[in-house]
């Protein structure tokens, strides 16, 4: 009671209530919020700034990247036109005509020939009368492109008299090596041409993916305008595209002069410029074939949608971000400043930048993640591509050691195959990440599984101190339903990492075994364990992801792309099944797979015995490839195994090889799929409706690089036998063979 009274009186004697004192003034703590508020403004435009200028590097490269598909697409499309002529050419040079009829019935053959749904097949006379494969007569308009000072093959631009006024065709016209003549009138037929819509290419200069608003457009090196596409609205009209884009402003990446100079030197670039109040990108890229140049104008905001979208939200993220620090600042100085006593807001501060850091820490692991990959996918594949040329080089040095060449291409082939297997592994992965992989149900033995591994692996640890047991239990039910080549891949993934971890004196354990049955399945367990290297802890939770390598050191040593174990998870789980690893440092890892199967009600047929190379002594195969090292080395394969061998470079060589010899004079044709004038799959339908007793029976073997289940059923669509994919196994395309030896 008595404190309570002396408060009360003095309370009543000062007539006042205390009041804090103050150190730093209302004005002090003003400037500092002003001062903040100034310095995050500056830092923002700054970054803002940066932004821009690093989007407009991305969206550059982005349309400088598409400009030369562009390009390489038109290239394309002008070779196979160049072909197509020159092969028209010769099917006319080899023919007597009688009078225009005939002749323009040659000419509609040789259309079907060459597929020429969107072309025409054009002759041409002495006085410059053109007969066309639609029929049509009449008189060319400009006779100097046939005078005999011209080059034996030119392409214009250039109307046909009876076609529609806007129409534009690319004109390929080749001077026959003799002139052909029609008996009845003595005109001479002096060229032959192919003519070329522009407008049935369209889909070739459609750039799909920017909401229909990428126009293109074919120019001179002048920059006058040869051919233009455009979609839901017109765009630059003018006769000279670069004479008509000097009424632009350019904003980032050069000037109209500077463009005109890229065009005249040649090269590729990207430049922005202002259209009519809308931002507008456009790139140029050189064709090839020829001396014009590809354009394609796409509007900023379409560009860059996603990443203009991606920076107004980082903008918009840092002023409210920037925001909230000058506040929260500008409080903590206040607190600070009024009592020393509270230091909460100091802590938040900390706990605030530290979760902005982790925020941006994490934002850049993607990119880190990718870089990362391409360093080591560039390091891992140039790496066996230097050990193909330096083995190859000194092999040719040393051509007159035996011994030394054989070392050489020994080394040669291990580089070779480590190279594919790299490139298998980022197509499996792209396959599985784009859902194109499915799982099959068919007849297996797991024995027969077991057995193929088991061999593998003790073929790679040949000549190495490495001890592998295998410890299989005895099968009740080796017969199963399921899919035979990914399970092998998922357990020479395994086993394949082991080996190439494990070191001299270790061991490697491969176990087996049935562990329960039920409603007609059976789950498989599989172990596989190794005294290897193993793995650190940290690193364990990362093991599934894609391109993850642990960093140990060990990247010189234990190459690969980081998918192995990747894709063998996803396997496991399209195969519905469970996959676990143990592993400690320096000491060895275990890694357990079960798999569920279901019961087969039969035995899998015993395989029948391999064939023999006697057997295929005088069979005659006509071989149809268009890369002359790949024919050479097929060509060779066949030839030792005493096989005679007649070649074609294309698929319409081959058709007609066929056709001029006898029924019965090939027991087989292996063709190529990809290949120019006529591909394999279009060759093969066309022998298959010949009208001859072999026409329909004779094996065609699809051998190509196209190895994806869509490729495999476009070849027996076609009318293929048999698919075997490139890399040729020469033991496997003379095993097939020997099935249709007669």
């Amino acid at each position: 009671m008595r404190d309570k009274t002396t408060t009360a009186e003095s309370n009543t004697f000062s007539g006042e209530i205390p009041k804090k004192t103050i150190k730093f003034g209302g004005t002090a703590v003003g400037a500092i919020v002003f001062i903040l508020i100034a310095c995050a403004a500056v830092s923002i435009v700054n970054f803002y700034n940066y932004l821009g200028d690093q989007l407009f590097e991305e969206r550059k490269a982005h349309l400088i990247e598409i400009s030369e598909k562009v390009s390489e697409v038109v290239d394309t499309v002008i070779d196979s036109s160049w072909d197509k002529a020159r092969s028209c050419s010769r099917i006319i040079l080899r023919q007597e005509f009688q009078d225009e009829t005939a002749l323009l019935e040659s000419l509609a053959e040789a259309a079907d020939i060459i597929d020429g749904k969107e072309t025409i097949v054009m002759a041409f006379d002495q006085d410059a009368n053109f007969y066309t494969s639609d029929g049509n007569t009449g008189y060319w308009n400009d006779p100097s492109v046939f005078l005999p000072d011209k080059e034996t093959e030119q392409e214009v631009l250039s109307s046909i008299p009876y076609q529609d006024d806007e129409a534009t065709f690319m004109i390929f016209i080749c001077r026959m090596s003799e002139p052909k003549i029609l008996e009845e009138s003595g005109k001479l037929i002096s060229h032959v041409a192919l003519a070329v819509n522009l407008d049935s290419l369209r889909e070739v200069f459609t750039v799909s993916g920017f909401q229909d608003q990428c126009y293109t457009y074919i120019i001179n090196q002048e920059g006058r305008r040869l051919y233009r596409h455009t979609f839901s609205r017109s765009f630059i009209d003018g006769y000279n595209i670069l004479s008509s884009l000097e009424q632009y402003e350019f904003t980032r990446g050069g000037t109209i002069d500077d463009l005109k100079q890229y065009i005249a030197e040649g090269g590729s670039t990207a430049l922005e410029f202002d259209y009519e109040g809308t931002g507008f990108f456009v790139a140029s890229t050189d064709i090839r074939a020829e001396e014009w140049r590809v354009m394609l104008f796409v509007p900023t905001e379409v560009l860059g949608a996603n990443t203009s979208d991606l920076m107004n939200r980082t903008i918009h993220s840092l002023l409210i971000i920037g925001l909230l620090a000058v506040t929260l600042i500008s409080v903590t100085v206040y607190m600070v400043t009024a009592s020393n006593s509270d230091k909460r807001l100091l802590r938040q501060q900390e706990q605030t930048n530290a979760l902005l850091t982790k925020a941006a820490e994490e934002a850049q692991s993607a990119n880190a993640a990718k870089s990362e990959f391409l360093s080591h996918m560039s390091h891992d594949i140039r790496t066996p591509i230097n050990g193909v040329m330096g083995m190859t080089s000194i092999a040719m040095q040393n051509a007159d050691d035996p011994e030394r060449v054989l070392d050489c291409l020994k080394k040669i082939e291990g580089s070779s195959r480590h190279l594919l297997s790299l490139v298998n592994d980022v197509l499996d992965m792209s396959r599985i990440e784009s859902g194109r992989v499915s799982i099959s149900h068919e007849l297996m033995d797991i024995r027969t599984v077991a057995d193929h591994c088991t061999s593998i692996i003790s073929s790679q640890l040949a000549g190495r101190n490495v001890e592998f047991i295998s410890d299989f239990e005895d099968f009740r039910h080796p017969n199963l339903m399921g899919d035979e080549l990914h399970l092998r891949q998922i357990l020479l993934n395994i086993l394949g990492n082991a080996a190439k971890f494990v070191k001299d004196g270790g061991k490697i354990i491969f176990r087996m075994k049935e562990r329960a049955e039920s409603d007609g399945k059976v789950i498989y367990h599989f172990e596989i364990e190794d005294t290897g290297i193993g793995m650190k802890p940290e690193f364990l939770p990362h093991i599934w992801d894609a391109f993850s390598q642990e960093n140990g050191g060990n990247r010189t040593n234990y190459k690969g792309t980081g998918l192995g174990m990747a894709i063998t998870k996803q396997f496991v789980d399209l195969m519905g099944g469970t996959i676990a690893v143990e592993s400690e440092w320096n000491v060895g890892s275990r890694f357990t797979v079960e798999l569920p199967f279901a019961i087969a009600d039969e035995p899998v047929k015993a395989e029948e015995e391999e064939y023999k190379k006697v057997v295929l002594s005088g069979m005659r195969i006509l071989l149809v490839e268009d890369n002359e090292l790949n024919m050479e080395i097929a060509q060779y394969i066949l030839e030792n195994s005493g096989i005679e061998v007649k070649t074609a470079e294309n698929g319409q060589i081959a058709v007609e090889l066929f056709q001029k010899n006898a029924p019965g004079t090939f027991d087989a044709i292996l063709m190529d799929v990809t290949m120019p004038v006529m591909d394999g799959l279009t060759a093969t339908r066309v022998i298959r409706g010949l009208e001859r007793t072999d026409a329909a029976d004779i094996p065609i073997i699809a051998m190509t690089a196209n190895a994806y289940e869509e490729d495999i059923k476009k070849a027996r669509d076609a009318g293929m036998n048999l698919h075997l994919s490139k890399p040729i196994n020469a033991d496997d395309l003379l095993k097939e063979l020997g099935a249709f030896k007669k």
